[in-house]
Formats: structure tokens, sequence, C-alpha cells
């Protein structure tokens, strides 16, 4: 309970309520693996992407959960609001603590990747935090966009291939399908 109060989850996502109807681009086989949380142990990532709706952000905080169940400490974060924090935590000298505060988690989940433009210092910022993590920690992240088009988002080459080198190579990627999950919800 605690380690999930501290995770601080967007949806208390339960693992065995996942949803494998035909169409959203899931393997039960692949998700099945994924929630043995041996992929955080070996520190890797997972990419989830997929249209607005389709479920990226409750399946990431259900593999999170399963993560905070067997014990790991989670965090999750919005990509906006981290950014918005570490400017916060420049200005007032908190930026170290911020980041050891993030390196120590077992399992990262950067959330809405590819919704608010990265700036020079954002880039940076998202560097150094996924460095720190190489190794040492594992992380979920989740966005609209496909993976093939982060590098463009990025904007910024160097940074850019330095980022998705820490994130790509060692990551399992889902790409959800479908229509949105809320408009079935309203409409059902």
């Amino acid at each position: 309970k605690r380690l999930l109060y501290n995770a601080k989850l967007k949806v208390q996502a339960k693992p065995e309520a996942i949803d494998y109807r035909p169409g959203r681009g899931l393997d039960r086989a692949v998700v099945a693996d994924l929630l043995t949380c041996g992929w955080v142990e070996r520190r890797q990532n997972v990419l989830i992407t997929g249209q607005t709706g389709t479920g990226k952000t409750w399946l990431a905080c259900a593999l999170a959960m399963q993560a905070a169940r067997k014990g790991m400490t989670v965090g999750y974060k919005r990509v906006g609001r981290l950014l918005e924090e570490m400017e916060i935590a420049h200005a007032d000298g908190s930026l170290g603590k911020l980041r050891n505060q993030l390196a120590r988690m077992q399992l990262l989940v950067l959330d809405d990747f590819g919704l608010v433009p990265l700036n020079s210092r954002g880039r940076s910022d998202l560097l150094e935090v996924l460095d720190d993590r190489v190794g040492s920690g594992a992380t979920i992240v989740a966005g609209q966009m496909p993976v093939k088009e982060w590098h463009g988002f990025i904007n910024d080459p160097a940074l850019a291939d330095a980022i998705l080198d820490r994130l790509i190579h060692s990551s399992h990627k889902l790409a959800l399908k479908g229509e949105s999950m809320r408009k079935q919800k309203a409409s059902g």
C-alpha cells in the first residue's frame, strides 16, 4: 500500500483487468511476460504508443501497479509536469535532489511524451533523467506519437540520438490500436 501511495499513479489500474479484445494490438503472451516484471529487474524499458484514448496511461499504470505489488519502488510523472518541476528545481537549487529521487525508483513511468514541445533545457533535463536510469532502473514511456517520430519531435539531432539510445535499445514496444476506450465506455 505504501509503494502504491508513493507511486502517485494516475489511475489505479489492476493488471487482471487488462482488456485484450481483438483490434487493440495487445498480445496476451507479451503482456503476461511483462507482468512478471522481469524487465524491471533487468532495468529495461517499455514504450507504449497509440492514439488518444487507446489505454496507454491505463496500461502503463497497470504494469506499474504490478511492479509495486512485487515490492518495487515506482513513480509516475507526466512529461510536461516533470519538466515544469525540473524548471522550478533549477531555480530553487533542488535539482540534484529531484534527479536523485527519479534515479532511485526501480520503475519510472513517463506519460504523455510528445504532448508538450521540448525546449533546450527540457531536452537536456530529459536526457539527464534517462541517463541516470541506464543500468539502474526501468522506465515506461507512453505517448501518442509512434516511436519512429520521436527523433524529429525532440528536434535536436545530437540530443535525440542520445535520448533514444538510452530508451530504445533495451525496450519492449507496445503499439495500441483501436477506437478510444473512453468513447466506447461513453456509448456503452
